[in-house]
């Protein structure tokens, strides 16, 4: 007796479902990815002004131990928490002195090849200078310290948003600072451009930190000595 022939079963995809699965997935990726790298930026920033803030508790404990202000200017005033022995030089102290949304192996001390742990030792206190930290520090020259606490209306500390490429600041639209109040508070760059105190043209993507910044609060800061 002749048996009923079966049917063959198709191996594999047809091109048109190939498509239709790359469609798919771009589609998905489309709808995901932004919302992913809004998330990653969004916690850089909060890790960010983490950091400042356990900046802050170094100066207060810097000022316990010798009733003062550091005594250098740009990186040198915050890398004092480490150089005039508050803090230990380690590698989680590196990283709370500089910003997390900035690769270290990007700055002068990686390029160098100093041990992460002693970017910020007594040994290279005379090295301090642009380059050695994604932040920038209070310039003492231009901007003395009066007492223990200021204002509030001008920086100790901030992302520095100098980026050698020129392609915007430390984070998308946000500075973080920490003021002389020893408080921490970012500054958003649609903010101060609704204050007409930045340009609104779509060419200006971050905040400019130091002498030059339209932002008076900022200008007390530097990446020099």
């Amino acid at each position: 007796m002749k048996r009923p022939s079966r049917t063959l079963r198709r191996a594999g995809f047809t091109l048109v479902e190939l498509i239709a699965v790359f469609v798919i997935i771009g589609l998905l990726a489309a709808a995901v990815v932004p919302n992913v790298m809004s998330a990653i930026r969004a916690s850089e920033e909060t890790a960010c002004a983490q950091n400042l803030d356990k900046v802050r508790t170094g100066f207060l404990e810097y000022q316990n131990k010798y009733k003062r202000w550091p005594k250098d200017s740009g990186v040198g005033f915050f890398a004092a928490i480490v150089s005039d022995k508050v803090w230990m030089p380690t590698v989680a102290n590196t990283r709370r002195l500089n910003c997390p949304a900035v690769d270290l192996e990007s700055l002068d001390p990686a390029i160098e090849e100093i041990d992460r742990a002693e970017w910020y030792a007594p040994a290279n206190k005379e090295l301090f200078g642009p380059g050695w930290s994604s932040y920038a520090g209070r310039d003492l020259k231009r901007a003395r310290l009066r007492g223990r606490q200021g204002s509030g209306k001008t920086a100790l500390m901030a992302d520095d948003n100098d980026d050698p490429m020129g392609e915007g600041g430390n984070h998308f639209t946000t500075t973080n600072v920490l003021w002389d109040d020893l408080q921490v508070r970012a500054l958003e760059l649609v903010e101060e451009q609704e204050k007409g105190l930045l340009s609104d043209d779509e060419s200006v993507t971050y905040i400019p930190v130091g002498a030059d910044s339209p932002i008076p609060g900022l200008q007390s800061l530097t990446n020099d000595r």
